[in-house]
């Protein structure tokens, strides 16, 4: 009989459970292009913007989680301040999210960081209130989206118009020297 060195582990059932709401422990990167000898980004709670399958996989979009007090970003802040949402939200401290720094990872990111308690990177979820405060947000994030997507193809657009007129604009002109032009070899009545 053999008998597999590795033991057989089950794998968390949390990715399937992740939903818009929860808070997880990821290690958010702090800057694009962090070089080789720096420190891993720390722990630190995100909250769940999106879930997204594209093909077989899903992602999720999470924004940054901070204790930290600043008046930045603060239109897209979601703030766990009270003492009952802190506690639904798995918090220990005063924090907030801040819904302009954002990224879409996979779902099996190394990056998610399970307790060693529950297997789990989720750490809870936020309150009724907080949801419709996060999904007015979201809305927020996706009008905006939609209006850049329709600026870049009304710009492009134009800048396509502009090349056919300036391309039509050239073969005008030269039909009209060609039509203007004097014949050589012919003299003048």
């Amino acid at each position: 009989m053999y008998h597999d060195p590795k033991p057989i582990i089950a794998q968390p059932a949390w990715p399937d459970d992740l939903q818009r709401g929860d808070v997880v422990q990821f290690r958010f990167p702090l800057a694009e292009g962090e070089s080789k000898g720096q420190r891993p980004p720390k722990k630190r709670p995100c909250l769940v913007l999106e879930i997204e399958t594209k093909g077989s996989r899903r992602f999720a979009t999470l924004a940054y989680g901070t204790d930290a007090q600043t008046k930045a970003n603060q239109g897209y802040s979601i703030f766990v301040r009270r003492g009952g949402a802190m506690a639904a939200a798995g918090l220990t401290k005063p924090t907030h999210f801040v819904c302009a720094r954002r990224i879409t990872v996979a779902i099996g990111h190394v990056g998610f960081e399970a307790s060693s308690a529950t297997g789990s990177p989720i750490i809870g979820r936020l309150d009724e209130a907080l949801i419709e405060r996060m999904n007015a947000l979201r809305a927020r994030i996706h009008a905006e989206h939609d209006i850049a997507v329709e600026r870049r193809r009304e710009r492009d657009e134009e800048q396509r118009r502009w090349q056919r007129e300036e391309r039509d604009f050239r073969q005008r002109n030269r039909a009209l020297r060609a039509a203007t032009s004097p014949t050589k070899g012919k003299a003048s009545a």
